[in-house]
């Protein structure tokens, strides 16, 4: 049941591609927007979304609309805070801001500084995804179950903490509260380094090599399959923590190297075995 807290009568989804198309198709299943904008570059594709029902409305720029409940920045992390500053610059007072990118130090930052008293935006990051693009292949469900982390600060009102967090709970989500910078360095290791590992590993197989590839190769390398501009942006925005974790990453290959290289095999079965117990431990929290 949605309650006054969660129901928004105009929420606008800036960036209309798998995750703003999906947030636009849970909040219209679940009854929690009377009507969804989408706002984008593309008009024909904006058409498109509309001619699906994933959104209502569509417009191009946010300076169009006159009112908003909700704004929801969908766009690439190194767009993200300009269209939220544009967003709080261009709507009522009233109207609450968040996002969905998988930074957030800097964004706050940025935002905090162009709008040091707004209090109406909160940093949001829902933990789904996949390596599809394109409202066509958004999905309601994406949601369902997984955990979005928010990261209030001390210039964040609570009312809009209160009212964004209903609404990504209202989607269907798990919600935690982070600091920004604490996020950042916890993404950097369980979202960035993977994408960067599994690029690095597809990258190094040949094409001839290709057709000898089976499923290890296939699940190592899946999210590899990623938009390059996508994480390009991702690995910028976050480069500091991305470089940590990934010399962390190239400190335990080191010491499996030399496991193997000195014939130790009591320390690369260790390894081995620390390792399996952490992917099954990964099992059993997501099965939940």
């Amino acid at each position: 049941m949605v309650d006054s807290q969660t129901q928004f009568a105009r929420l606008v989804v800036v960036g209309v591609g798998l995750i703003g198309g999906s947030i636009a198709l849970a909040a219209k299943t679940r009854g929690i927007a009377k009507e969804v904008f989408g706002i984008g570059r593309n008009q024909e594709r904006l058409a498109a979304a509309k001619e699906r029902g994933v959104i209502d409305f569509y417009v191009t720029e946010l300076s169009e609309l006159s009112t908003a409940d909700l704004v929801v920045i969908c766009t690439p992390v190194n767009r993200i805070a300009k269209d939220v500053i544009t967003a709080l610059d261009a709507l009522p007072a009233d109207c609450l801001v968040t996002d969905a990118g998988s930074i957030k130090e800097s964004l706050v930052h940025a935002v905090e500084e162009a709008q040091p008293e707004n209090g109406r935006f909160l940093g949001a990051h829902p933990l789904a995804g996949s390596h599809q693009t394109g409202f066509e292949n958004a999905d309601p469900a994406l949601y369902n179950g997984r955990l979005c982390v928010v990261t209030p600060t001390s210039t964040t009102h609570p009312n809009t903490v209160e009212r964004v967090e209903g609404f990504w709970k209202a989607l269907g989500m798990r919600v935690e509260r982070m600091s920004p910078a604490e996020h950042d360095r916890v993404l950097a290791m369980t979202s960035h380094l993977p994408h960067l590992a599994a690029s690095a590993l597809a990258g190094l197989v040949d094409e001839e090599m290709l057709s000898f590839a089976a499923s290890g190769f296939r699940d190592t390398t899946r999210v590899a399959a990623g938009d390059p501009d996508l994480w390009t942006a991702i690995f910028s925005e976050n480069s500091r923590q991305v470089v940590d974790v990934t010399q962390l990453l190239i400190d335990k290959l080191q010491l499996l190297c030399d496991a193997i290289s000195s014939g130790d095999q009591h320390a690369l079965r260790q390894h081995l075995a620390e390792a399996q117990t952490l992917r099954r431990r990964f099992d059993q929290i997501h099965s939940m």
